[in-house]
């Protein structure tokens, strides 16, 4: 029997995952869909990633419309920026199979980490995922890679591994 295989989306992934628009799309979509596919993967998300994800879509649908000088547009995009964050938010707790909370005890284990990786926030992902034992971290945060290597792995990368499993 196959062990379950715990997968952490890291902030930037899921909103390439959400966001069409977004250079990441593609293969955050392709990569979702082959861990979905999957019997042994199961998906996790940080909780925190989840404002998050609320937040920067709301601003970058606002961002993607910002110079259309048609008046329909401007009202649609009006009218729908305040739901959209809430929608990206619902439609990832429809995929993902355990939201890991933060709790004072992550937090202090992220700050034991910054000798090896001096941002509070992607520590915080870091302690996360290692109190939910995740098997990995799939992040376009090229730094987050290269100091946690045991943990991280780009979107190519993870994809590559579970094509393999």
């Amino acid at each position: 029997m196959i062990e379950e295989k715990r997968v952490v989306f890291d902030t930037n992934v899921l909103l390439d995952y959400l966001l069409g628009w977004r250079s990441g799309n593609a293969n955050a979509m392709q990569l979702l869909r082959a861990c979905l596919d999957s019997d042994v993967i199961k998906l996790l998300c940080i909780s925190l990633s989840l404002k998050d994800v609320d937040y920067i879509s709301r601003s970058s649908f606002k961002k993607q419309f910002a110079n259309s000088e048609s008046v329909v547009v401007q009202a649609t995009v009006s009218n729908m920026a305040p739901k959209f964050g809430w929608h990206c938010v619902d439609d990832l707790l429809k995929l993902i199979a355990m939201v890991v909370a933060v709790d004072q005890s992550t937090c202090k284990n992220a700050l034991k980490l910054w000798e090896v990786h001096p941002d509070y926030e992607d520590d915080l992902i870091i302690a996360a995922s290692r109190q939910a034992n995740a098997d990995m971290v799939v992040t376009g945060d090229q730094d987050l890679i290269k100091h946690f290597p045991d943990l991280c792995v780009s979107v190519e990368d993870a994809l590559k591994q579970i094509e393999e499993d």
